[in-house]
């Protein structure tokens, strides 16, 4: 478009311009040139992409939820000499009887163990750079503290999960049960500030549609894999997976959704102003293949019913 331009006001752009011929072509070669596809460039744009955004919840979800049952539960089934006989996306089975505590233990320890981790890892990056690395390892934690810390006072509440393993043959049982309940709303309400904060890192905090944005499409993209995948299981009892994917998808990440109230409870000096999130091809591939596979192979599981 510049070059047709140049063409058709040659002649006026020289009789307009007192300088000579070279300047006013350097002059306009460094206006027009075009910008290079940087996360700062991207700002300009707008908006977050939200495509990646959704594929990054799912990435965030898979990961979080395979830290639980395959690397905590399964891996130190492994390590202890049994055998896994069922895998999902929500539970784990193995073939030592009894099951040692340690193993029963390992799943949720493991992944708010993961998401204090990433937290740390956050800690150490500099705000507005490698957003889409960023925001993906935001996700992971925030599934991380936000499933496991959620999925200790449920247990406590319905005597059902790992945490309700543990503490069974403990008196009194109410005692224990309340402890349960206490500790992890404590959890987790400490880690939504946590999340909070971190946020305020990631996206800025002078646009509440932004935030908003970024919220819900996670939220929601992290929900409708789980609830698709748990309709289809056929590894444990009838609806259990549905109900634990619901549980661990939209009940425990419903936190992520009012992190806006506690941003506005936050002391801030400056407004923040951080680059958006850009497409990126290899994270949604990514997360299409992870997706796939949890939904057709882990949703149905794998091994026995339980």
């Amino acid at each position: 478009m510049m070059v047709c331009i140049l063409k058709n006001a040659g002649s006026r752009a020289r009789d307009a311009w007192p300088l000579a011929n070279t300047n006013t072509i350097g002059i306009i070669a460094l206006d027009t040139s075009e910008p290079k596809h940087t996360e700062a460039a991207q700002a300009a744009i707008g908006r977050d992409n939200l495509v990646t955004l959704g594929a990054l919840g799912i990435l965030a979800y898979v990961a979080s939820m395979m830290t639980h049952e395959a690397l905590g539960h399964g891996a130190l089934c492994i390590v202890a000499g049994g055998r896994n006989v069922m895998l999902t996306g929500w539970g784990e089975a193995c073939d030592l009887h009894p099951v040692p505590i340690g193993i029963t233990a390992a799943g949720p320890a493991l992944q708010f163990g993961a998401g204090l981790l990433t937290w740390l890892v956050l800690r150490q990056l500099t705000p507005g750079r490698h957003m889409v690395q960023r925001s993906f390892l935001w996700l992971y934690m925030v599934c991380g503290l936000f499933i496991s810390s959620s999925y200790v006072a449920f247990s406590g509440l319905t005597n059902f999960g790992d945490s309700a393993t543990i503490i069974a043959g403990f008196s009194p049982p109410w005692l224990w049960r309340t402890l349960l309940v206490v500790f992890g709303a404590v959890a987790y309400y400490l880690s939504m500030w946590v999340a909070a904060f971190e946020l305020r890192r990631i996206v800025g905090n002078d646009d509440d549609q932004r935030l908003r944005n970024f919220l819900w499409v996670a939220y929601l993209a992290i929900g409708l894999l789980a609830c698709c995948a748990g309709a289809l299981n056929r590894t444990m009892p009838p609806r259990v997976a549905l109900e634990l994917a619901a549980l661990t998808s939209f009940g425990s990440g419903f936190g992520m959704v009012r992190l806006p109230d506690l941003l506005h409870h936050m002391a801030t000096q400056t407004a923040l102003r951080l680059p958006y999130l850009r497409w990126s091809l290899p994270w949604v591939l990514g997360a299409a293949v992870a997706g796939a596979l949890f939904v057709l192979v882990l949703g149905p599981g794998i091994g026995a019913r339980s």
